[in-house]
């Protein structure tokens, strides 16, 4: 059960940092020495093959994501890095220690709003700080594999154990605060060491934790860090590479009450049970969710419920005299904007995104190219859209982390279309085949320097797990 955090003392001055003995840490310390003994032969083949397959999305939005205006901005503030030995970020010259290349690659997989979601975005942090890792220190496939494990298992109960009330979500971004204790996590299983290395990675990373900011809330345009996973990432990493040489980290600091990585964030609630609860039964990994639009999650349901509509319907988009979305109040308080100012603008506009539903427009990073972003059927359509509070389905998101969505149009001739939407494709609910997502990761490589390795990249990550090496892989995604 959730507990207030200002009605508990927490332990006494003097508990030893990586084995305090107070029960509050009980559960934190018994996820570490899960993660201490994890690996391919623990990982159902289930799971292990949605390993495999995050990874591969995961890989495409970031080699997507050089592909934009603010990839390539990115790119040159990282571009000194282009010669020399180290880590690659894929679909680039670049190598780069492995700190700074899971940061530039956690990144570039977020420009897009296009990676994975589950309780935030756990695939931009943890498989760019896996994919360091593994080359910086030639880890075997299997190891990586297990790392990716990890980074779900462990980040996933953390963001459970500190959920906060709706009202601390409104000042403070608490669900993306775990991100970089799950790029620790990762790291450190590829890394392997001992119960308490893997104590004082843990403590590392949450120290590492960025501030828990919001995207959209501090003016117009959207700033350019958004959840800023990339910093996440190289703390992730940084923790594994300060812990596997014995360089003691702040292990406590998880479950003290009193000043520890739930208050800090923002939460004011924490329950420490979550931390261990059903590990190795119950495989969060398993309920990840893949992306099948280049936006913000909480909008998948609305532009599947408009193309739906379309398609279904044939909708000549000038016929349509208006256009409405209800929908849950994250939406309408925080991504209801006619107007977006930017790309990222648009990745988290409401009205923006259903006009891409509407249009029946591939999604891909296109739907950001000036041309569409500046059309004036676009706009038509945006000025045409009003974002309305479902209560039914606000109460399933706070009970379900449901996002319903129901889209009415009503046309010039007196008709009216209306779809609803539970759960979007590619939700873990609602879950799609391997074809659609190879598809989706060969259209991300679409007009980059990989297009042409795009089937041989598929064949080396979903044979990861019976591979002996991933140097080749490495090679595939190198330019």
């Amino acid at each position: 059960m959730n507990t207030s955090i200002d009605n508990i003392t927490g332990p006494g001055p003097f508990e030893d940092i990586l084995f305090p003995r107070a029960p509050i840490h009980r559960d934190a310390g018994l996820l570490a020495r899960f993660l201490t003994g994890l690996d391919c032969m623990t990982i159902p083949d289930a799971v292990l093959h949605t390993a495999k397959r995050v990874a591969l999305d995961t890989i495409g939005c970031i080699v997507a994501g050089t592909d934009t205006s603010l990839g390539r901005k990115i790119l040159l503030a990282y571009s000194e890095g282009t010669s020399g030995t180290g880590c690659c970020v894929p679909g680039t010259s670049l190598s780069l220690p492995p700190s700074l290349a899971g940061k530039v690659s956690s990144w570039l997989s977020d420009v897009l709003d296009y990676e994975d979601v589950a309780s935030g975005h756990p695939s931009a942090t943890v498989i760019p700080a896996a994919l360091a890792m593994t080359e910086h220190l030639g880890a075997s496939p299997r190891r990586f594999l297990a790392g990716v494990v990890a980074g779900y298992e462990a980040g996933l109960r953390v963001h459970d154990a500190t959920q906060a009330s709706p009202e601390a979500y409104r000042r403070f971004a608490v669900y993306h605060a775990w991100h970089g204790i799950a790029a620790g996590a990762a790291a450190m299983t590829i890394s392997g060491g001992t119960e308490a290395q893997f104590r004082s990675a843990l403590g590392h990373a949450a120290a590492n934790t960025s501030v828990p900011i919001w995207y959209v809330q501090y003016g117009k345009p959207a700033h350019a860090l958004k959840a800023n996973y990339g910093q996440m990432a190289l703390g992730g990493i940084d923790a594994a590479l300060c812990a596997r040489r014995d360089i003691v980290g702040p292990f406590a600091m998880l479950s003290d009450l009193e000043r520890g990585f739930a208050r800090i964030i923002g939460s004011d609630q924490f329950d420490a049970g979550q931390l261990s609860a059903e590990l190795g039964s119950r495989w969060r990994t398993a309920e990840l969710s893949i992306k099948f639009f280049p936006c913000c999650a909480f909008l998948h349901t609305s532009v599947d419920a408009a193309a739906t509509l379309a398609n279904t319907h044939h909708i000549d988009p000038d016929e349509i005299e208006s256009i409405s979305v209800r929908c849950i109040s994250r939406i309408t308080d925080w991504f209801s904007d006619p107007s977006p100012a930017s790309e990222i603008d648009a990745q988290l506009s409401i009205e923006y995104v259903t006009a891409m539903g509407l249009l029946s427009r591939e999604p891909g990073r296109h739907w950001y190219a000036p041309e569409i972003m500046e059309s004036p059927a676009v706009a038509a359509l945006m000025q045409k859209t009003r974002v309305e509070l479902d209560p039914i389905a606000d109460e399933a998101f706070w009970a379900e982390r449901k996002y319903r969505s129901t889209v009415v149009l009503r046309m010039k001739d007196g008709r009216s279309f209306t779809e609803t939407v539970d759960w979007a494709p590619g939700h873990w609910r609602r879950p799609v085949s391997d074809s659609m997502l190879e598809e989706k990761f060969l259209n991300n490589l679409r007009d980059t320097p990989l297009e042409k390795r795009g089937d041989k990249i598929i064949e080396a990550v979903m044979t990861l797990d019976k591979s002996e090496s991933m140097s080749a892989l490495f090679g595939l995604l190198r330019v």
